[in-house]
Protein backbone atom coordinates (compact mmCIF):
# COMPACT_ATOMS: atom_id res chain seq x y z
CA UNK A 1 0.00 0.00 0.00
CA UNK A 2 2.66 2.35 1.11
CA UNK A 3 4.43 1.57 -2.99
CA UNK A 4 1.05 2.49 -4.43
CA UNK A 5 0.61 5.65 -2.22
CA UNK A 6 4.35 6.76 -3.42
CA UNK A 7 3.20 6.33 -7.07
CA UNK A 8 0.05 8.27 -6.30
CA UNK A 9 2.13 10.88 -5.69
CA UNK A 10 4.12 10.85 -7.95
CA UNK A 11 0.88 11.48 -10.64
CA UNK A 12 -0.62 13.98 -8.86
CA UNK A 13 2.94 16.09 -8.91
CA UNK A 14 2.83 15.44 -12.49
CA UNK A 15 -0.48 16.54 -13.02
CA UNK A 16 0.05 19.92 -10.66
CA UNK A 17 2.82 20.76 -12.65
CA UNK A 18 1.52 19.89 -16.49
CA UNK A 19 -1.84 21.93 -14.84
CA UNK A 20 1.01 25.03 -14.53
CA UNK A 21 2.81 24.72 -17.10
CA UNK A 22 -0.53 24.56 -19.14
CA UNK A 23 -1.55 28.39 -16.83
CA UNK A 24 1.67 29.39 -17.76
CA UNK A 25 0.81 28.67 -22.03
CA UNK A 26 -2.69 30.41 -21.44
CA UNK A 27 -0.87 32.89 -19.72
CA UNK A 28 1.80 33.68 -22.57
CA UNK A 29 -1.03 32.86 -25.71
CA UNK A 30 -1.96 35.38 -27.88
CA UNK A 31 -5.74 35.60 -27.83
CA UNK A 32 -7.24 37.80 -29.66
CA UNK A 33 -10.92 37.71 -31.21
CA UNK A 34 -12.41 37.97 -34.55
CA UNK A 35 -15.54 38.19 -36.01
CA UNK A 36 -17.87 35.14 -36.96
CA UNK A 37 -20.81 34.72 -38.64
CA UNK A 38 -22.22 35.84 -42.25
CA UNK A 39 -22.56 38.86 -44.22
CA UNK A 40 -25.55 39.86 -44.98
CA UNK A 41 -25.15 43.03 -46.77
CA UNK A 42 -25.87 46.74 -45.95
CA UNK A 43 -27.02 48.14 -42.83
CA UNK A 44 -26.56 50.92 -40.29
CA UNK A 45 -25.63 50.23 -36.97
CA UNK A 46 -27.55 52.81 -34.52
CA UNK A 47 -28.43 50.36 -32.48
CA UNK A 48 -26.10 47.88 -32.53
CA UNK A 49 -23.09 46.93 -34.80
CA UNK A 50 -23.00 43.74 -36.61
CA UNK A 51 -20.29 40.94 -36.77
CA UNK A 52 -18.94 38.86 -39.23
CA UNK A 53 -15.72 36.74 -39.93
CA UNK A 54 -13.10 38.17 -41.62
CA UNK A 55 -13.23 35.58 -44.45
CA UNK A 56 -16.86 36.56 -45.41
CA UNK A 57 -16.11 40.16 -46.40
CA UNK A 58 -12.46 39.25 -47.86
CA UNK A 59 -9.94 39.21 -45.37
CA UNK A 60 -7.65 36.76 -43.49
CA UNK A 61 -7.97 35.71 -40.05
CA UNK A 62 -4.61 34.80 -39.04
CA UNK A 63 -2.66 37.86 -41.07
CA UNK A 64 -5.22 40.06 -38.38
CA UNK A 65 -3.39 38.31 -36.27
CA UNK A 66 -0.40 39.91 -37.15
CA UNK A 67 -2.52 43.23 -36.59
CA UNK A 68 -3.93 42.17 -33.22
CA UNK A 69 0.43 41.40 -31.83
CA UNK A 70 1.16 45.19 -33.33
CA UNK A 71 -1.38 46.72 -30.90
CA UNK A 72 -0.75 44.63 -28.37
CA UNK A 73 2.79 45.51 -28.02
CA UNK A 74 4.14 45.54 -23.97
CA UNK A 75 5.94 49.00 -25.55
CA UNK A 76 3.23 50.47 -25.96
CA UNK A 77 -0.07 51.20 -24.27
CA UNK A 78 -3.51 50.02 -26.77
CA UNK A 79 -6.67 49.96 -24.56
CA UNK A 80 -9.01 49.15 -27.50
CA UNK A 81 -8.64 47.77 -30.91
CA UNK A 82 -11.76 47.85 -33.69
CA UNK A 83 -11.79 46.98 -37.32
CA UNK A 84 -14.70 47.36 -39.23
CA UNK A 85 -15.12 46.21 -42.78
CA UNK A 86 -17.97 46.76 -44.89
CA UNK A 87 -19.84 48.00 -42.21
CA UNK A 88 -18.93 44.23 -39.79
CA UNK A 89 -16.77 44.36 -36.88
CA UNK A 90 -14.57 41.94 -38.00
CA UNK A 91 -11.79 42.26 -35.03
CA UNK A 92 -12.26 43.63 -31.75
CA UNK A 93 -9.95 43.58 -28.79
CA UNK A 94 -10.04 45.38 -25.24
CA UNK A 95 -6.88 45.15 -23.50
CA UNK A 96 -5.63 45.67 -19.19
CA UNK A 97 -8.76 46.68 -17.89
CA UNK A 98 -10.40 48.69 -20.59
CA UNK A 99 -13.79 47.03 -21.17
CA UNK A 100 -16.34 47.17 -24.24
CA UNK A 101 -18.53 49.52 -21.83
CA UNK A 102 -15.46 51.33 -21.03
CA UNK A 103 -15.44 55.25 -22.03
CA UNK A 104 -12.19 56.82 -22.90
CA UNK A 105 -10.76 60.45 -23.14
CA UNK A 106 -11.08 61.59 -27.28
CA UNK A 107 -8.50 63.51 -26.75
CA UNK A 108 -8.19 65.58 -30.39
CA UNK A 109 -10.42 63.02 -31.80
CA UNK A 110 -13.31 65.53 -30.71
CA UNK A 111 -12.07 68.17 -33.24
CA UNK A 112 -13.32 66.45 -36.05
CA UNK A 113 -16.32 65.91 -33.90
CA UNK A 114 -16.60 69.95 -34.13
CA UNK A 115 -15.92 69.71 -38.25
CA UNK A 116 -19.34 67.90 -38.03
CA UNK A 117 -21.19 70.41 -36.23
CA UNK A 118 -20.33 73.37 -38.29
CA UNK A 119 -20.94 71.25 -40.80
CA UNK A 120 -24.77 70.79 -40.13
CA UNK A 121 -24.37 74.45 -38.69
CA UNK A 122 -23.93 75.37 -42.55
CA UNK A 123 -26.45 73.17 -43.78
CA UNK A 124 -29.08 74.49 -41.35
CA UNK A 125 -28.23 78.46 -42.62
CA UNK A 126 -27.37 79.15 -38.76
CA UNK A 127 -24.14 79.80 -40.43
CA UNK A 128 -23.96 82.29 -43.56
CA UNK A 129 -20.50 80.73 -44.31
CA UNK A 130 -17.20 79.95 -43.25
CA UNK A 131 -15.70 83.00 -45.10
CA UNK A 132 -17.44 84.81 -42.39
CA UNK A 133 -15.22 86.80 -39.65
CA UNK A 134 -15.85 85.72 -36.18
CA UNK A 135 -16.02 88.82 -34.75
CA UNK A 136 -19.98 88.92 -35.95
CA UNK A 137 -20.39 86.07 -33.58
CA UNK A 138 -17.58 87.74 -31.23
CA UNK A 139 -18.54 91.40 -30.88
CA UNK A 140 -16.17 92.36 -28.56
CA UNK A 141 -13.33 91.72 -31.51
CA UNK A 142 -14.95 95.16 -33.26
CA UNK A 143 -13.68 97.19 -30.69
CA UNK A 144 -10.86 100.22 -31.90
CA UNK A 145 -8.08 98.96 -29.96
CA UNK A 146 -8.56 95.54 -31.20
CA UNK A 147 -5.70 94.36 -33.63
CA UNK A 148 -7.11 94.99 -37.15
CA UNK A 149 -5.54 91.48 -37.66
CA UNK A 150 -7.87 89.97 -35.24
CA UNK A 151 -10.27 92.05 -36.92
CA UNK A 152 -9.95 89.55 -39.78
CA UNK A 153 -9.77 86.11 -38.48
CA UNK A 154 -12.55 83.95 -40.19
CA UNK A 155 -14.16 81.18 -39.82
CA UNK A 156 -12.37 78.87 -41.97
CA UNK A 157 -9.04 80.08 -40.65
CA UNK A 158 -9.96 78.71 -37.02
CA UNK A 159 -10.98 75.31 -39.22
CA UNK A 160 -7.55 75.15 -41.48
CA UNK A 161 -5.81 76.13 -37.70
CA UNK A 162 -4.52 79.44 -39.43
CA UNK A 163 -5.98 81.80 -37.76
CA UNK A 164 -2.50 83.82 -36.88
CA UNK A 165 -3.09 83.97 -32.83
CA UNK A 166 -0.02 83.12 -30.87
CA UNK A 167 -0.12 79.77 -29.64
CA UNK A 168 2.14 77.42 -28.13
CA UNK A 169 1.17 73.69 -28.02
CA UNK A 170 3.53 70.86 -27.16
CA UNK A 171 1.36 68.11 -27.45
CA UNK A 172 2.16 66.00 -24.24
CA UNK A 173 0.09 68.40 -21.80
CA UNK A 174 3.18 68.87 -19.47
CA UNK A 175 5.16 72.09 -20.29
CA UNK A 176 4.22 75.21 -18.37
CA UNK A 177 4.07 77.24 -21.43
CA UNK A 178 1.89 74.91 -23.03
CA UNK A 179 -0.98 76.85 -24.07
CA UNK A 180 -3.43 74.13 -24.30
CA UNK A 181 -2.70 73.42 -20.65
CA UNK A 182 -2.56 77.14 -19.57
CA UNK A 183 -6.38 77.26 -20.67
CA UNK A 184 -7.25 74.92 -18.26
CA UNK A 185 -6.93 76.83 -15.63
CA UNK A 186 -9.00 79.40 -16.79
CA UNK A 187 -13.03 79.62 -16.09
CA UNK A 188 -13.57 81.11 -19.35
CA UNK A 189 -11.92 78.54 -22.16
CA UNK A 190 -13.06 80.84 -25.03
CA UNK A 191 -11.69 84.53 -23.43
CA UNK A 192 -8.29 82.92 -23.11
CA UNK A 193 -8.12 82.13 -26.46
CA UNK A 194 -9.59 85.18 -27.37
CA UNK A 195 -7.13 87.76 -24.96
CA UNK A 196 -3.94 85.98 -27.12
CA UNK A 197 -2.50 88.78 -29.14
CA UNK A 198 -1.28 87.75 -32.85
CA UNK A 199 1.36 86.71 -34.32
CA UNK A 200 0.79 86.40 -37.90
CA UNK A 201 -1.60 87.52 -40.93
CA UNK A 202 -4.91 85.34 -40.79
CA UNK A 203 -4.74 82.54 -43.23
CA UNK A 204 -0.63 82.85 -44.07
CA UNK A 205 0.85 80.35 -41.38
CA UNK A 206 -0.20 76.92 -39.85
CA UNK A 207 0.60 75.82 -36.87
CA UNK A 208 -1.45 73.28 -34.38
CA UNK A 209 -3.75 75.37 -32.14
CA UNK A 210 -6.40 73.65 -29.99
CA UNK A 211 -7.36 77.56 -28.94
CA UNK A 212 -8.73 77.90 -32.95
CA UNK A 213 -10.60 74.95 -32.18
CA UNK A 214 -12.04 76.24 -28.91
CA UNK A 215 -13.40 79.61 -30.63
CA UNK A 216 -15.46 77.27 -32.99
CA UNK A 217 -17.72 76.45 -29.56
CA UNK A 218 -18.34 79.67 -29.03
CA UNK A 219 -19.16 80.08 -32.29
CA UNK A 220 -21.90 77.58 -32.51
CA UNK A 221 -23.28 78.66 -29.35
CA UNK A 222 -24.16 81.83 -30.78
CA UNK A 223 -25.57 80.78 -33.73
CA UNK A 224 -27.49 77.68 -32.61
CA UNK A 225 -28.82 79.03 -29.10
CA UNK A 226 -27.20 76.28 -27.53
CA UNK A 227 -23.88 74.35 -26.56
CA UNK A 228 -21.89 72.64 -28.99
CA UNK A 229 -22.60 69.64 -27.14
CA UNK A 230 -26.32 70.30 -27.10
CA UNK A 231 -26.32 70.89 -30.42
CA UNK A 232 -24.33 67.63 -31.29
CA UNK A 233 -26.89 65.68 -29.07
CA UNK A 234 -30.11 67.10 -30.98
CA UNK A 235 -28.52 66.89 -34.71
CA UNK A 236 -25.59 64.13 -34.80
CA UNK A 237 -25.15 61.76 -31.55
CA UNK A 238 -29.23 61.62 -31.63
CA UNK A 239 -29.33 60.41 -35.33
CA UNK A 240 -26.42 58.14 -35.52
CA UNK A 241 -27.01 56.39 -32.59
CA UNK A 242 -24.91 57.70 -29.51
CA UNK A 243 -27.28 58.83 -27.19
CA UNK A 244 -24.94 58.59 -24.11
CA UNK A 245 -21.65 59.51 -25.05
CA UNK A 246 -20.37 62.72 -23.26
CA UNK A 247 -18.97 65.99 -23.99
CA UNK A 248 -16.62 67.59 -21.51
CA UNK A 249 -17.38 72.04 -20.79
CA UNK A 250 -15.10 74.45 -18.95
CA UNK A 251 -16.11 76.00 -15.93
CA UNK A 252 -18.19 78.55 -18.08
CA UNK A 253 -20.18 76.16 -19.50
CA UNK A 254 -18.49 76.12 -22.92
CA UNK A 255 -18.37 72.43 -24.62
CA UNK A 256 -14.23 72.17 -24.76
CA UNK A 257 -14.54 71.21 -28.35
CA UNK A 258 -10.53 70.82 -28.75
CA UNK A 259 -11.01 67.56 -26.95
CA UNK A 260 -13.78 66.39 -24.10
CA UNK A 261 -15.70 63.82 -25.83
CA UNK A 262 -16.11 60.52 -23.10
CA UNK A 263 -16.49 57.86 -25.61
CA UNK A 264 -16.80 53.69 -26.02
CA UNK A 265 -14.56 52.00 -28.58
CA UNK A 266 -17.79 51.39 -30.54
CA UNK A 267 -19.30 54.86 -30.43
CA UNK A 268 -16.00 56.27 -32.05
CA UNK A 269 -16.33 53.28 -34.49
CA UNK A 270 -20.00 54.89 -35.10
CA UNK A 271 -18.49 58.35 -36.42
CA UNK A 272 -15.64 56.84 -38.34
CA UNK A 273 -18.55 55.06 -40.37
CA UNK A 274 -20.65 58.03 -40.50
CA UNK A 275 -17.91 59.66 -42.69
CA UNK A 276 -17.02 57.10 -44.51
CA UNK A 277 -20.47 56.97 -45.77
CA UNK A 278 -20.55 60.72 -46.64
CA UNK A 279 -22.53 62.05 -44.23
CA UNK A 280 -25.32 59.59 -44.78
CA UNK A 281 -26.66 57.38 -42.27
CA UNK A 282 -29.83 55.08 -42.61
CA UNK A 283 -31.55 57.10 -45.51
CA UNK A 284 -30.58 60.50 -43.64
CA UNK A 285 -27.79 63.08 -44.98
CA UNK A 286 -26.38 63.94 -41.89
CA UNK A 287 -22.99 65.51 -42.32
CA UNK A 288 -23.34 67.54 -45.90
CA UNK A 289 -21.21 65.40 -48.48
CA UNK A 290 -20.24 68.73 -49.91
CA UNK A 291 -18.87 69.81 -46.48
CA UNK A 292 -16.97 66.44 -45.80
CA UNK A 293 -15.52 66.55 -49.13
CA UNK A 294 -14.63 70.32 -48.66
CA UNK A 295 -13.26 69.52 -45.14
CA UNK A 296 -10.75 66.72 -46.67
CA UNK A 297 -8.82 68.75 -48.90
CA UNK A 298 -5.60 70.09 -47.71
CA UNK A 299 -5.67 73.51 -46.37
CA UNK A 300 -2.84 74.79 -47.93
CA UNK A 301 -0.91 73.42 -50.50
CA UNK A 302 1.24 72.70 -51.39
CA UNK A 303 3.07 73.71 -48.08
CA UNK A 304 0.43 72.13 -45.75
CA UNK A 305 -0.98 68.69 -47.52
CA UNK A 306 -1.44 66.80 -44.55
CA UNK A 307 -4.29 68.67 -42.79
CA UNK A 308 -8.20 69.51 -44.15
CA UNK A 309 -10.84 71.11 -41.53
CA UNK A 310 -9.89 69.68 -38.27
CA UNK A 311 -9.31 66.36 -40.03
CA UNK A 312 -5.75 64.69 -40.69
CA UNK A 313 -5.01 63.40 -43.85
CA UNK A 314 -2.95 60.27 -44.33
CA UNK A 315 0.05 62.08 -45.97
CA UNK A 316 0.33 63.00 -42.33
CA UNK A 317 1.88 59.79 -41.12
CA UNK A 318 5.35 60.47 -40.86
CA UNK A 319 6.53 57.11 -42.75
CA UNK A 320 3.61 57.76 -45.30
CA UNK A 321 6.02 57.20 -48.31
CA UNK A 322 7.49 54.38 -47.44
CA UNK A 323 4.53 52.21 -47.86
CA UNK A 324 1.61 51.92 -50.24
CA UNK A 325 -1.11 53.40 -48.98
CA UNK A 326 -4.22 54.37 -50.33
CA UNK A 327 -4.36 58.33 -51.20
CA UNK A 328 -7.99 58.71 -49.58
CA UNK A 329 -7.36 57.80 -45.77
CA UNK A 330 -8.08 59.92 -43.24
CA UNK A 331 -7.73 60.04 -39.77
CA UNK A 332 -9.26 61.45 -36.47
CA UNK A 333 -6.18 61.84 -34.26
CA UNK A 334 -5.85 62.64 -30.78
CA UNK A 335 -3.16 62.77 -28.12
CA UNK A 336 -1.41 60.00 -26.56
CA UNK A 337 -2.67 57.81 -29.71
CA UNK A 338 -6.43 58.07 -30.51
CA UNK A 339 -7.09 57.37 -33.58
CA UNK A 340 -10.60 56.82 -35.90
CA UNK A 341 -8.78 55.58 -39.49
CA UNK A 342 -11.43 55.99 -42.57
CA UNK A 343 -10.30 54.57 -45.69
CA UNK A 344 -13.60 54.73 -48.18
CA UNK A 345 -11.33 53.11 -50.87
CA UNK A 346 -11.47 49.96 -48.74
CA UNK A 347 -14.51 50.05 -47.03
CA UNK A 348 -12.61 50.13 -43.65
CA UNK A 349 -13.22 51.69 -40.63
CA UNK A 350 -10.43 51.37 -37.97
CA UNK A 351 -10.34 52.72 -34.42
CA UNK A 352 -7.41 52.76 -31.75
CA UNK A 353 -7.61 53.98 -28.25
CA UNK A 354 -4.71 53.82 -25.57
CA UNK A 355 -2.53 55.76 -23.34
CA UNK A 356 0.82 56.14 -24.72
CA UNK A 357 2.81 58.16 -22.31
CA UNK A 358 5.71 58.37 -25.38
CA UNK A 359 3.97 58.88 -28.37
CA UNK A 360 6.00 60.85 -30.54
CA UNK A 361 9.29 58.27 -29.80
CA UNK A 362 7.44 54.58 -29.43
CA UNK A 363 7.10 52.14 -31.22
CA UNK A 364 3.74 52.77 -32.76
CA UNK A 365 3.65 53.93 -36.64
CA UNK A 366 0.95 54.72 -38.30
CA UNK A 367 1.73 53.60 -41.37
CA UNK A 368 3.68 50.66 -40.81
CA UNK A 369 -0.04 49.58 -38.26
CA UNK A 370 -2.45 50.27 -41.70
CA UNK A 371 -0.31 48.28 -44.09
CA UNK A 372 -0.43 45.49 -41.98
CA UNK A 373 -4.46 45.98 -41.78
CA UNK A 374 -4.29 46.09 -45.41
CA UNK A 375 -2.23 43.64 -46.03
CA UNK A 376 -4.52 41.20 -44.60
CA UNK A 377 -7.14 41.84 -47.64
CA UNK A 378 -4.13 40.13 -49.37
Amino acid sequence: MKQIGFYQKIVLMLIVLFLFNCDRVRETEHHYHVGDGEYYGEYYPTDSWRTCSPEAVGMDSKKLEIVYDYAANQNIHTDGLLIVKKGYIVLEEYFRDFTKNSRHESYSVAKSFTNALIGIALEKGLIGSIDERISKYYPELKKPDVDIRKKGITIKNLLSMMSGLTWQEEGEFSHSEDDAFLMMDHDDYIKYVLDKPMRYNPGSKWYYSSGDTMLLSGILEKSTGMSAFYFAKENLFSHIGLPDIEWAADPLGHTITPWGIQGTLKEFAKFGFLYLNKGKWDGEQVVSEKWIDESLKPVFPPEIYFYGYQWWLGSSFENYKAYDLPDDIFLAWGLYTQLVFVIPSHDLVIVRLGMDPYSSSDQWDEAEFISLVLNAEK
